[in-house]
């Protein structure tokens, strides 16, 4: 089964520093995917990243969501006049 991807982000100015929420996560088992300054996307049972934040002052988690890019191809919407 391909563990889920979740949204780590900081939901206040006063949160804890990114780095030391990674270490936590890491150390918790949980992979870090991609890592920003306000937002961390990790791969992981969502118990063990729940378990790694719990101390975790000011951070929140959220599921991945991904979004089509748009069609961007013309379409003909009836043929041309005669």
């Amino acid at each position: 089964m391909m563990s889920e991807r979740t949204v780590v982000f900081r939901a206040g100015p006063e949160s804890e520093a990114s780095e030391s929420v990674a270490e936590r996560l890491r150390a918790g088992g949980v992979e870090i995917v991609e890592q920003q300054q306000n937002m961390l996307l990790v791969a992981g049972a969502r118990r063990a990243i729940s378990a790694a934040l719990a101390n975790a002052e000011g951070w929140k988690l959220t599921a991945e969501t991904t979004t089509p890019p748009p069609k961007t191809r013309e379409k003909i919407l009836k043929p041309p006049s005669r």
